[in-house]
């Protein structure tokens, strides 16, 4: 049993969700040394991470951007919407402004590129479990040349792919998880 004493940290309770099994692997290795943090769980996609936030008490998710199943931005989403105070921090090894800019607007509280090192990632873990934000500095600095040019972040949307309107009208059902079974009696 792990007591702690008034003036020591509360450990930061997290899951590490990405669908590479060696960054998994190195992840849980090394976030699960620190003292005042506990890996509860450990997951392949975004579908896994949003069943165990709903069944775990969870303070930060280290997410994947990119996986099959459920990718980290819609998780994000669907976490959140959970309610009960989970953040979510995402790690991603595309520096890519579409990415960032899905992640804010699902409502990460960070976004760091994988070849952030793992002292520093433990450290934005404990920042965003405080109600902090962090951003990795190449975009970080990115998002600061658009504020100071006065732009705004751009979310992709459906119309920005190339799909047909019955492909649109799959995603559009896809997005509001719905199960295959249900946009085939949907769509006929």
């Amino acid at each position: 049993m792990n007591i702690q004493d008034a003036s020591s940290p509360r450990t930061t309770r997290i899951i590490i969700v990405d669908d590479d099994p060696i960054v998994r692997e190195v992840l849980t290795t090394a976030l699960g040394s620190e003292t005042d943090i506990e890996v509860v769980a450990v997951v392949a996609n975004g579908a896994e991470a949003v069943d165990v936030v709903h069944a775990r008490t969870v303070d930060v998710v280290l997410m994947d951007v990119q996986m099959p199943v459920l990718d980290g931005v819609a998780a994000t989403s669907r976490i959140l919407a959970l309610g009960g105070g989970t953040r979510v921090l995402l790690l991603t090894t595309f520096d890519d402004d579409s990415f960032l800019d899905g992640g804010i607007a699902a409502g990460a509280s960070g976004f760091l590129l994988k070849t952030t090192p793992p002292g520093r990632i433990a450290e934005a873990i404990r920042t965003v479990r405080s109600g902090g934000k962090v951003l990795s500095p190449g975009p970080a600095g990115r998002v600061l040349d658009r504020y100071v040019r006065g732009q705004s972040p751009r979310v992709a949307s459906t119309e920005d792919l190339d799909l047909s309107e019955r492909e649109q009208e799959v995603l559009r059902l896809l997005c509001q998880a719905r199960t295959n079974r249900e946009i085939a009696r949907r769509l006929g």
